[in-house]
């Protein structure tokens, strides 16, 4: 049920002449006396964070709850101010809640109630001030249980779960094998670290495994073995499934250490369950895989990382044959959305994982992770990756499907003068291959930034160093479109004439504007630049267009013969 809104209130009131407001109260209104601002601003606190920390809700100040008849129930509020209440409400909760704070008209008492709407809090628990939390319970505010509360507090982020020592875990039950892969992994990807030269216990402390003489979960997880973890955190388990619609190849649940979990499923990854495609950029062949290992990598990390360990559902990876879905339980913390993750400051839920993870160079720094599965599907010209979360999960999907070798061709080129293309530009270029143009109303979605810093960043790619666009207007509405240049590396020589905002009925100026720019066109190129087609009637009307267009009075001249003729613009007459 939805918190009530002003039209339900009105209805409970018009109900108080045949039953009370306590009989009329449930998990989302709460009916309170007035008796003063200052008294029952600390009820509203109280009530604020009891609400915050279940659905969210409603209390209405100004009716004796246990009364029964309208007129003699409702008595109003008064002598309070609103701003007041709002920052009052704000300033006395941790984390702070922002409340709505209205009046209601009534004919009754003083004239007017005083409503309080609570939302449900993104990230409890949450408390007030003196350090009071509770929740709401069917019609009650209950003291949250000591489990429920730690519990809270971990799947928000406000406790590190993964810092905590591993109850019942001794040093002496980490298993060695997996000491050992941590070495090989620090060989692989920080070959520089002194933690390869050092010894097993300093190596543990200097990952996080061990902090003052005890077994952090961090390091249960990371050096743990099956039976260990399936006996002291059995709520870990990353499940990979292979699949089609109607096939199921492989089932694999997994309960090992993480960098061993980690190691099978880059083996997966590696076989013929992901092929790839091969691309000619000069004498080079670039290989495209159907989803690249370190994208894959890098979004396991970031599920085994961020998931809450309280919940006991498992990590779950969907493998098909188009589309990978990464599943975590736990939704996203600190304000985080899909909406605006690339931008926003990472929040980490376990930042002793986390940390553990760069010390062994698995992970770049906070927030270059999702960076790392964003940059290398889009250089491909993949289907930009999309993050989904329902509040207690959150789903990562990179797709497969096609790409464009086009795209992916372009930014090898441009990697191999030695330049690098950011995400921001990698956007911009994914949504031109569809699209003629892009305005900035549209890249502030597409970059999830305000709509001044998207025309920044468009401006930026529209200055001749930079070579991507094109800026086409003065103000604000301005759009902009791919250069020649890149027009033609990324769509064909077509394109730029196309995008140019001639009528395509005007054949004859687009013709000319393509010869212009490109010095000639090819019977086939003349077709793809009229969106004709290559059926027979569209090779008999180009032909029959150029023969007009190369005519005694026309702007062309045709030259070579057979699959080899092309046309170029005459030369003007000598006076």
């Amino acid at each position: 049920m939805p918190i009530p809104i002003t039209a339900e209130i009105l209805m409970q009131l018009d109900r108080l002449d045949t039953q009370s407001a306590d009989d009329l109260e449930t998990q989302w209104l709460e009916f309170k006396p007035w008796t003063g601002p200052r008294e029952d601003m600390r009820v509203a606190v109280e009530y604020a964070v009891c609400f915050a920390n279940a659905e969210g809700g409603v209390i209405v100040f100004g009716v004796a709850d246990r009364i029964r008849g309208r007129a003699a129930a409702i008595h109003g509020a008064r002598g309070y101010d609103l701003d007041i209440w709002r920052r009052g409400i704000f300033d006395s909760t941790r984390p702070n809640l922002v409340v709505e704070v209205d009046e209601l008209a009534v004919p009754e008492g003083t004239g007017r109630l005083l409503v309080v709407r609570v939302p449900k809090g993104p990230n409890p628990p949450y408390g007030t001030m003196q350090g009071l939390y509770k929740q709401r319970v069917g019609k009650n505010c209950m003291p949250m249980d000591p489990h429920a509360f730690a519990r809270a507090q971990v799947s928000a982020g406000v406790v590190d779960w993964s810092g905590l020592p591993a109850e019942g875990v001794e040093v002496g039950d980490l298993d060695l094998v997996e000491i050992a892969r941590a070495r090989n992994v620090l060989r692989r990807f920080k070959p520089q670290s002194d933690l390869l030269k050092v010894d097993d216990q300093t190596l543990l402390v200097g990952v996080g495994a061990i902090h003052e003489g005890r077994v952090t979960r961090a390091g249960l997880l990371l050096f743990g073995n099956q039976s260990l973890l399936t006996r002291v955190c059995p709520q870990h388990q990353v499940h990979y499934v292979l699949h089609t619609d109607l096939k199921v190849f492989r089932n694999d649940s997994y309960r090992d250490g993480l960098l061993n979990i980690l190691e099978r499923i880059e083996q997966a990854f590696t076989g013929p369950a992901n092929p790839e495609q091969e691309v000619s950029v000069g004498l080079f062949k670039l290989r495209i895989p159907a989803f690249v290992v370190d994208v894959v990598r890098e979004a396991l990390l970031n599920a085994v990382t961020h998931r809450d360990y309280t919940d006991p559902n498992e990590v779950l990876i969907r493998h098909a044959a188009e589309e990978l879905a990464v599943t975590s339980p736990g939704g996203f913390l600190g304000g985080i959305t899909p909406k605006n993750i690339l931008r926003h400051e990472p929040v980490p839920r376990n930042r002793a994982l986390a940390e553990a993870f760069e010390k062994l160079g698995l992970v770049e720094r906070a927030g270059m992770g999702r960076r790392r599965i964003f940059i290398p599907t889009l250089s491909y010209g993949k289907r930009s990756p999309l993050y989904e979360t329902d509040g207690s999960r959150v789903t990562l999907r990179i797709f497969d499907g096609s790409f464009s070798e086009r795209m992916a061709v372009l930014v090898a080129k441009w990697r191999g003068e030695g330049r690098e293309i950011d995400i921001d530009a990698l956007l911009v270029l994914g949504y031109l291959l569809d699209h003629a143009f892009i305005d900035t109303l549209t890249a502030a979605d597409l970059l999830q930034l305000l709509q001044d810093s998207a025309r920044g960043v468009l401006d930026q790619l529209a200055q001749p160093k930079t070579g991507i666009l094109e800026r086409r207007g003065k103000t604000k509405a301005a759009t902009y479109h791919l250069t020649k240049a890149v027009a033609k590396d990324l769509l064909g020589k077509a394109a730029y004439t196309r995008t140019k905002g001639l009528d395509p009925l005007r054949y004859a100026e687009m013709v000319r504007a393509f010869v212009q720019d490109h010095g000639s066109i090819a019977p086939h190129e003349c077709r793809e630049l009229l969106g004709l087609g290559e059926s027979a009637s569209a090779k008999v009307d180009v032909s029959r267009h150029l023969k007009e267009w190369s005519g005694t009075a026309g702007f062309l001249r045709r030259e070579g013969g057979g699959r080899y003729t092309r046309y170029v613009l005459r030369e003007p007459a000598n006076p």
